[in-house]
């Protein structure tokens, strides 16, 4: 048996076999109804870990493994919802450029992902953050292979190329 469903039992068992004051009996019923919600929130939790693992794929990005999060709008229960959603499209907008092989612009630092964590603390951002660094890992390679890249002499114009008539006729 769980420890919070021991305290629970031993608080409801003090509760009815309690005969003092109505304040003891009020206090000992906040114990009670505290353990009830500690015992629905866990059963919560076990719910989400499940959604989480349902929703949770491997995929190959920039060479590395990385777990891809992507819950549907409706079974997101958190307070972060709207910045979840916001983070997921962009993730998967960044995934979509990967894919074609695209250039990205990722920043430094999400701020969807910072209220997220700011708001749920109990909402899993560590497969956003993984996603989201091996975008940047995407990016940096993209700029590293453009300044590296030779210039292919027959598609360079001059700067200062002219038309100039040399023939020397009117037109």
């Amino acid at each position: 048996m769980k420890p919070t469903s021991r305290l629970f039992f031993v608080v409801l068992i003090l509760v009815v076999l309690q005969n003092g004051s109505v304040f003891g009996q009020l206090a000992g019923a906040n114990l009670a109804a505290h353990g009830v919600l500690a015992l629905i929130g866990g059963n919560r939790e076990k719910k989400q870990e499940r959604l989480i693992d349902k929703s949770t794929t491997q995929e190959k990005i920039s060479g590395l493994n990385v777990s891809v999060l992507r819950v549907k709008e409706s079974d997101i229960k958190s307070k972060a919802k709207a910045h979840i959603i916001a983070l997921q499209n962009r993730l998967t907008q960044y995934n979509t450029q990967y894919k074609n092989n695209q250039p990205l612009t990722v920043p430094k630092k999400d701020s969807d992902l910072i209220a997220i964590q700011d708001i749920d603390e109990n909402w899993p951002v560590d497969e956003y953050a993984s996603e989201l660094r091996a975008y940047k890992r995407y990016a940096s390679q993209q700029k590293q292979q453009m300044s590296t890249a030779p210039a292919d002499g027959l598609h360079t114009m001059p700067a200062n190329l002219t038309k100039k008539d040399t023939t020397g006729t009117k037109l």
